[in-house]
């Protein structure tokens, strides 16, 4: 396994490591088909609180990473975690899991279909394993380093470059948060924008080649970990810009206060222009 050309890796995993990925896959799964419904009947039922930081949770966020951590560490015990609603620390394990138990939780508390459960193994501090379970839409995705991305039975890839600055790509859309479509529409990025308010799904459309572009001004490890492996495995870019990367994981690093731009693109000079615009 090397280093791509974004921080998310290429290449292959040796038999060891492909053994325990498969492991944490299988149970990723066993996990996911009991509480992608439960969570999918509370959606816009449930109790809100905020944090400190004035961003909303809910008890279903805190249950389910709750449910995911230890889950993961019962049947690994030697894996770290890092996590929204709990730990937030790199650990410094060879292998960590990167959990966001609600990306979307503004969404899911108004019943928007529009969330997701998102899940990455990371080893050596890079994602191998993701997984995005949205129950609402009836979309579970995942990927494996070297192995590609799939949603159930079919291979997920990119779908074609597009010039983000001709109005003939204007029909096509855009996946923004954080202030990045007006940082992008500002500097003449013509595509469609959407504004959906979950950072991992948005990256995920690229990975479905149902959008050319996804940039998020202000994500979290766990709000892309999962979904750049997605896009990248898929046949795209994605890389982080305008400060120090998100990954791979460094022991000891606070990532509740840790974020940094990301943009995905069906090519990588896409990527490349979407990056310079949003900071120029």
């Amino acid at each position: 396994m090397t280093d791509g050309p974004s921080e998310f890796p290429t290449g292959s995993l040796d038999a060891a490591a492909r053994r325990e990925t498969e492991r944490a896959r299988l149970l990723l799964h066993e996990l996911l088909d009991d509480i992608g419904p439960r969570l999918r009947a509370a959606a816009g039922d449930a109790d809100v609180e905020l944090k400190s930081d004035g961003t909303p949770v809910t008890p279903y966020d805190r249950e389910t990473d709750e449910r995911i951590v230890s889950a993961a560490t019962r049947a690994f015990p030697a894996h770290g975690t890092i996590s929204e609603e709990a730990d937030n620390v790199g650990p410094g394990t060879p292998w960590t899991w990167v959990l966001d138990p609600i990306d979307g939780t503004s969404n899911f508390i108004a019943g928007v279909p529009y969330w997701c459960v998102s899940v990455a193994l990371c080893l050596e501090g890079l994602p191998v394993l993701a997984v995005i379970d949205a129950p609402a839409l009836g979309l579970r995705m995942e990927a494996v380093v070297g192995e590609g991305a799939s949603d159930g039975d079919r291979s997920l890839r990119v779908g074609a470059p597009v010039d983000l600055r001709d109005p003939r790509s204007s029909n096509q859309p855009g996946m923004y948060s954080g202030g990045a479509a007006r940082r992008l529409v500002e500097r003449g990025v013509l595509l469609n924008a959407r504004l959906m308010g979950a950072a991992a799904l948005d990256l995920a459309m690229v990975a479905r080649g149902a959008s050319p572009l996804a940039a998020t001004m202000a994500p979290h490890v766990w709000d892309v970990a999962a979904a750049g492996l997605l896009v990248t495995e898929a046949g795209g870019t994605c890389l982080s810009f305008a400060g120090e990367p998100l990954l791979p994981l460094v022991p000891g690093r606070e990532y509740r206060t840790a974020v940094t731009p990301m943009v995905a693109s069906s090519d990588a000079a896409g990527a490349y222009l979407a990056a310079e615009l949003a900071t120029g």
